[in-house]
């Protein structure tokens, strides 16, 4: 299978997984390391902002920051500010992200059933 046909497939995974719940960006650059494990994280990162920015255009992921009970905050700006953004706060972070750092991401579903916070 080539790359662009497995990130497709891994695109519609994630979609699906947001419908129910929130994805971290660290499972995201999870399923991109798999993708291409030879890459280095600098690649892993391009990739994976890659993989993100159509599923942000079309509204089928949202970026969020997730907060106590079950609410959250939506992030602000343009889709090319979130990816920006993202890659800025990845780069400084000087790692892979882990749990809980830098976004979370939900579907249209889970936006519909959750709380933003009114902040």
């Amino acid at each position: 299978m080539n790359i662009d046909k497995a990130l497709e497939d891994a695109r519609t995974s994630w979609v699906k997984a947001g419908a129910d719940s929130d994805i971290g960006l660290w499972w995201i650059a999870d399923d991109v390391r798999q993708l291409k494990p030879d890459a280095s994280e600098e690649e892993i990162r391009r990739e994976t902002l890659r993989a993100l920015q159509p599923l942000l255009s079309q509204g089928l992921l949202r970026a969020v920051n997730l907060l106590p009970g079950g609410a959250y905050h939506p992030w602000e700006g343009s889709v090319d500010e979130q990816l920006a953004r993202i890659d800025s706060e990845w780069a400084r972070l000087g790692r892979a992200p882990d749990l809980g750092d830098i976004v979370w991401f939900i579907g249209p579903e889970s936006q519909e059933r959750g709380r933003p916070s009114s902040r």
